[in-house]
């Protein structure tokens, strides 16, 4: 079964703390894509366009990518990836803006200050299981109905839309690759009842 965990879609999550003056906002948000992830930051940097640093560190499968936007080496970017790395997220942004409070906090400073944005951030989002599928549609004969729930029953397979106009027509949503396969021969034989 292909799954993985990210974070809720169509909301951003977000975390802010002060340390020594300066001031560290965390965002958190589900993406799909590169598109997804740059259109965000895009978005950040004109709404925080007065902020010293908007640095970021997003995972999509393979790809992973982190930006200390000015910061030293190593102590904003790959902090927010470490954090995205333990909890095995995917498909994920996490972007903190810095406002510069005049103290210069060392690196070990912003190092402990991006993770726990980050942290933070991610503590307030709601973490959750994602599942490919596929949604597939059969018609057959009204009478064979009761047959098709029999058959589709433990089987991870959700119903979404039933209509008895001409026969039976459902359209349901098969949610893991072994499913979907079953769903398809599930299909196939239905037609031909």
């Amino acid at each position: 079964m292909e799954s993985y965990l990210s974070i809720t879609e169509n909301k951003v999550f977000t975390s802010e703390i002060l340390v020594n003056k300066s001031r560290f906002l965390g965002f958190a948000k589900h993406i799909e894509n590169q598109a997804e992830a740059e259109a965000f930051l895009q978005e950040l940097r004109l709404k925080f366009k007065d902020a010293r640093h908007i640095c970021y560190a997003y995972v999509l499968g393979n790809l992973a990518k982190a930006s200390d936007d000015g910061e030293p080496s190593g102590t904003a970017g790959k902090p927010i990836l470490s954090v995205l790395g333990k909890k095995s997220l995917t498909n994920i942004i996490v972007v903190v803006v810095r406002y510069f409070g005049g103290i210069k906090l060392g690196a070990g400073g912003l190092l402990r200050a991006y993770t726990t944005t980050a942290n933070d951030a991610l503590n307030n989002s709601q973490i959750c299981e994602w599942f490919s599928s596929k949604i597939c549609t059969i018609n057959f004969d009204y009478k064979d109905y009761e047959t098709f729930l029999k058959s589709i029953k433990g089987r991870n397979i959700i119903i979404l839309e039933t209509n008895f106009e001409n026969g039976a027509t459902v359209k349901f949503v098969a949610r893991d690759d072994e499913n979907i396969d079953k769903a398809q021969i599930l299909c196939k034989t239905m037609q031909h009842f």
